[in-house]
């Protein structure tokens, strides 16, 4: 009975150890991920996709960045640059798409890249940071300051 007691508390302990890790490499990696450039949770859905994608968004100087939520990769997955991309203006989720975003009060966004289009999801708050960043881009390479 001792020993068996002491195989059940071994497995516990390995399974609060695991736990452990799995929260502290997801942390670690956000961190990572984040490199001091502002970061938010944001759905991405693509036109062949019919559900939505959870993942990290983050923008920097020449582009928007998304990377998946779970996974080790510090890559991102997509990557749009800055002077191509054009957002469309957030509009509210569908009751039924509401449950499959889990975020709060999310606003679905049509997103154009180049002939890419595709929808991103993101609550109201990074979703005006994010217009913000995008209409306060500097202008190209080619103008001339007098």
């Amino acid at each position: 009975m001792h020993g068996l007691l002491l195989t059940g508390e071994g497995l516990v302990g390995g399974a609060l150890l695991v736990v452990l890790v799995v929260l502290a490499a997801t942390f670690i990696r956000r961190r990572l991920i984040a490199r001091g450039k502002p970061l938010t949770v944001c759905a991405l859905r693509e036109p062949t996709d019919k559900r939505w994608r959870f993942g990290l968004a983050r923008y920097g100087t020449t582009g928007l960045e998304w990377f998946t939520l779970g996974g080790l990769s510090l890559r991102p997955a997509r990557r749009w640059e800055r002077t191509a991309l054009d957002m469309g203006t957030g509009r509210p989720l569908m009751p039924s798409e509401r449950r499959e975003t889990l975020i709060p009060s999310a606003l679905k966004v049509d997103c154009c890249y180049g002939q890419e289009n595709f929808e991103i999801a993101l609550a109201q708050a990074p979703y005006t940071a994010l217009r913000s960043w995008l209409e306060a881009a500097p202008p190209g390479p080619n103008v001339y300051v007098a």
